[in-house]
């Protein structure tokens, strides 16, 4: 039988500052690597690691096969969070000012 285990990455410097990411690549904190190892304790053995080759995916992608001894990691581009155009790099408290009433009808870019 096959299975699949899916890890979110590590806390990012924007989600720390409560920045919505998109495609941007900011680097994990401190603390999202830290998030990477403690995420290593419950993944047992696995035959391979693919992720996003986003910076924070990757990072934390290669903390947990570093953690485990596996690799090498598989970055596929089609597991890359969706674009979130010009709302990337921006907080929720500046959307709603420029973009007023998207976030509560749920429309995104």
């Amino acid at each position: 039988m096959t299975s699949l285990l899916l890890v979110r990455h590590g806390q990012s410097v924007w989600n720390a500052s409560g920045r919505w990411q998109g495609q941007e690549n900011p680097p994990l904190t401190e603390l999202g690597r830290e998030q990477a190892r403690l995420a290593s304790h419950g993944v047992g053995a696995v035959d391979a690691i693919y992720c996003s080759p986003l910076d924070r995916a990757a990072t934390t992608a290669m903390i947990i096969a570093e953690q485990i001894g596996v690799g090498p990691i598989l970055l596929l581009p089609g597991l890359m969070e969706r674009h979130a155009g010009e709302w990337q790099g921006l907080t929720r408290d500046e959307i709603e000012e420029q973009y007023p009433g998207y976030l509560d009808a749920g429309t995104r870019p």
